[in-house]
Protein backbone atom coordinates (compact mmCIF):
# COMPACT_ATOMS: atom_id res chain seq x y z
CA UNK A 1 0.00 0.00 0.00
CA UNK A 2 1.27 3.27 -0.70
CA UNK A 3 1.55 6.25 1.62
CA UNK A 4 0.83 9.21 -0.70
CA UNK A 5 0.04 12.20 0.46
CA UNK A 6 -2.48 14.72 -0.91
CA UNK A 7 -1.44 18.39 -1.78
CA UNK A 8 -3.18 19.84 0.46
CA UNK A 9 -1.29 17.99 3.19
CA UNK A 10 2.09 18.57 1.82
CA UNK A 11 1.07 22.52 1.84
CA UNK A 12 0.20 21.78 5.48
CA UNK A 13 3.39 20.64 5.72
CA UNK A 14 5.06 22.83 3.97
CA UNK A 15 3.39 25.75 6.08
CA UNK A 16 4.43 24.22 9.67
CA UNK A 17 8.02 23.58 8.68
CA UNK A 18 8.07 27.39 7.72
CA UNK A 19 6.74 28.57 10.68
CA UNK A 20 8.78 26.58 12.80
CA UNK A 21 11.91 28.19 10.68
CA UNK A 22 10.10 31.35 11.28
CA UNK A 23 10.11 31.11 15.47
CA UNK A 24 13.47 29.41 15.29
CA UNK A 25 14.76 32.71 13.60
CA UNK A 26 12.58 34.93 16.14
CA UNK A 27 13.93 33.21 19.02
CA UNK A 28 17.50 33.50 17.83
CA UNK A 29 17.21 37.78 16.85
CA UNK A 30 15.35 37.85 20.49
CA UNK A 31 18.34 36.46 22.06
CA UNK A 32 21.13 38.36 19.92
CA UNK A 33 19.24 41.59 21.31
CA UNK A 34 18.81 40.32 24.90
CA UNK A 35 23.08 39.31 24.86
CA UNK A 36 23.47 42.95 23.32
CA UNK A 37 21.48 44.77 25.41
CA UNK A 38 23.17 42.65 28.70
CA UNK A 39 26.82 43.32 27.39
CA UNK A 40 25.91 47.15 26.93
CA UNK A 41 24.70 47.12 30.49
CA UNK A 42 27.64 45.72 31.45
CA UNK A 43 30.11 48.28 30.11
CA UNK A 44 27.84 51.16 31.09
CA UNK A 45 28.32 49.52 34.65
CA UNK A 46 32.12 49.28 34.45
CA UNK A 47 32.67 53.06 32.55
CA UNK A 48 30.52 54.36 35.58
CA UNK A 49 33.41 52.49 38.17
CA UNK A 50 36.21 53.09 36.36
CA UNK A 51 35.00 57.31 36.25
CA UNK A 52 34.05 56.40 39.98
CA UNK A 53 37.90 54.78 40.69
CA UNK A 54 39.00 58.25 39.13
CA UNK A 55 37.63 60.53 41.01
CA UNK A 56 38.58 58.25 44.44
CA UNK A 57 42.33 58.46 42.38
CA UNK A 58 42.29 55.00 42.87
CA UNK A 59 44.69 53.73 41.09
CA UNK A 60 44.41 49.88 41.49
CA UNK A 61 40.44 49.85 40.84
CA UNK A 62 40.76 52.11 37.56
CA UNK A 63 43.47 49.01 36.68
CA UNK A 64 41.28 46.10 37.41
CA UNK A 65 38.10 48.07 35.86
CA UNK A 66 40.39 49.17 32.71
CA UNK A 67 41.42 45.14 32.56
CA UNK A 68 38.16 43.69 32.53
CA UNK A 69 36.49 46.75 30.28
CA UNK A 70 39.29 45.55 27.66
CA UNK A 71 38.85 42.02 28.15
CA UNK A 72 34.62 42.70 28.11
CA UNK A 73 35.32 44.16 24.42
CA UNK A 74 38.25 41.51 23.13
CA UNK A 75 36.01 38.82 24.11
CA UNK A 76 31.79 40.51 22.21
CA UNK A 77 33.65 42.91 20.36
CA UNK A 78 32.93 46.72 20.96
Amino acid sequence: MENRKSYTDLVKAYAMTQIKNENFMVEIYAEMILQELLLTKRKEQIRKKIDSALDRRDIKAFSLLTDELIELEKQFGS
